[in-house]
């Protein structure tokens, strides 16, 4: 088995991913020399042999440190194969999914290794301070524990400490749906929904796809706010892959409320037209709805099927798009941050007279601008015809300048 062949092996077994993993495989070899006239050297001699630490980041280290162990003769070896990764929370998982004939290998404090090993410790220093640089941290370890550690492993040790205090990664996927179902258990007015499906040959497994939760209090304070809900989607970070999708309201100071939210693999038609249909269920407004949204060809389809359907439990829903999303556009195509907080100010008038006042000033100045634009851009184009006018007629001066050599030789 190559390197490559093992880390494929690692990367199947706990379901990883070899681009956003931290993955280093080390090797721990005992050795000691046999006595050849003595056939009856108890086992327990190795046990107090140290553990040589062997790095392996190619193929050849590989093949070279497996071709050495081979060619020696008359020497006790104990070898130990160890995988580090962030995923792998714990060395016992790693012990458990390989061969039985290696099962009885004790677990042992590997170099690098020992202040994360110490029981009911956590680093609560770098938990409080998640700015704290590699360096910053080896410079803190070694000052409170003495620890002596390289950028990678400081990198871990910070790693570990927000496992331990926050969890890991699967602990959140794990945890979210069972202590969603328990809040919402104790509150009243509270909406839970959770898809997953089943993996097949794997019992009591299943992947979560789509999970939306509303908390009852927020649910009831919507009822005392503006009747207006402004729903988003945001990218998560880091592994978490998939998407955010929120409704928030405010109230009457200002201040917002998260009414509903949801996890979902992407911002797709289908997954707002699920997060819209999960909405309703326990939001209730005594006045009609609004719903601010962007400008996204998957939001917009997902509200205008949602508008249209005969199922919707809302009385009466207007939808409109958010200032914000069109003053971005405004200022990417004009370019005027004059014109922005002009076409802003227009959005937030109540008057009618005033917002038709502003609304001609904007539409002038725009045509102006947009005239201006196209009388530079059709100038260049006539500067550019002048200029290819010019070039073939010197290519055409050039060509018939050796016929006319030819006709005075003649």
């Amino acid at each position: 088995m190559s390197l490559v062949d093992l880390q494929l092996w690692i990367f199947k077994l706990f379901r990883l991913h070899p681009e956003t993993q931290d993955l280093a495989i080390k090797g721990f070899i005992k050795q000691r020399k046999t006595d050849l006239f003595d056939d009856f050297e108890p086992d327990w001699y190795m046990e107090y042999c140290p553990w040589d630490t062997c790095y392996f980041q190619t193929d050849k280290c590989w093949s070279a440190f497996a071709n050495k162990l081979k060619r020696k003769r008359n020497v006790m070896q104990k070898f130990m194969l160890y995988a580090e990764c962030s995923e792998i929370k714990h060395y016992a998982i790693l012990l458990k999914a390989v061969h039985d004939d290696y099962s009885q290998l004790a677990r042992v404090v590997f170099p690098g290794t020992k202040c994360l090993t110490i029981s009911n410790f956590r680093f609560l220093r770098l938990v409080e301070d998640l700015s704290m640089t590699p360096k910053e941290i080896i410079a803190y370890l070694a000052q409170h524990y003495g620890e002596q550690m390289n950028p990678l492993e400081a990198w871990r040790a910070r790693q570990k400490a927000l496992e331990r205090e926050f969890g890991t990664f699967y602990d959140s996927h794990n945890f979210a749906p069972r202590l969603l179902k328990d809040i919402t258990c104790k509150t009243p007015w509270g909406f839970v929904d959770i898809k997953d499906a089943e993996v097949a040959g794997c019992d009591n497994f299943r992947v979560l796809h789509h999970i939306f939760w509303a908390f009852g209090q927020c649910v009831q304070a919507f009822n005392h706010c503006r009747p207006v809900l402004c729903i988003k989607g945001t990218p998560l970070c880091g592994k978490y892959q998939e998407v955010l999708l929120t409704a928030v309201a405010l109230d009457a100071n200002g201040y917002s409320i998260p009414v509903a939210c949801a996890v979902v693999e992407g911002e797709t038609k289908e997954s707002w037209m699920w997060f819209l249909r999960n909405l309703e269920q326990p939001v209730r407004h005594p006045s009609d709805v609004c719903i601010i949204h962007d400008y996204k060809r998957e939001v917009i389809d997902a509200i205008e099927d949602f508008l249209s359907s005969d199922r919707r439990q809302w009385g009466k829903v207007e939808s409109r798009w958010c200032m914000e999303h069109l003053a971005e556009d405004f200022f990417a195509y004009f370019g005027d941050k004059n014109l922005v907080l002009m076409f802003k100010k227009l959005c937030q008038q109540r008057r009618l007279n005033k917002f038709v006042k502003i609304w001609k000033e904007l539409d002038e100045l725009t045509t102006k601008y947009t005239a201006e634009r196209e009388g530079g851009t059709s100038g260049e184009m006539q500067q550019e015809l002048v200029q290819h006018d010019e070039v073939d007629l010197v290519a055409q001066r050039l060509w018939n300048r050796p016929d006319s050599v030819d006709s005075e030789e003649e």
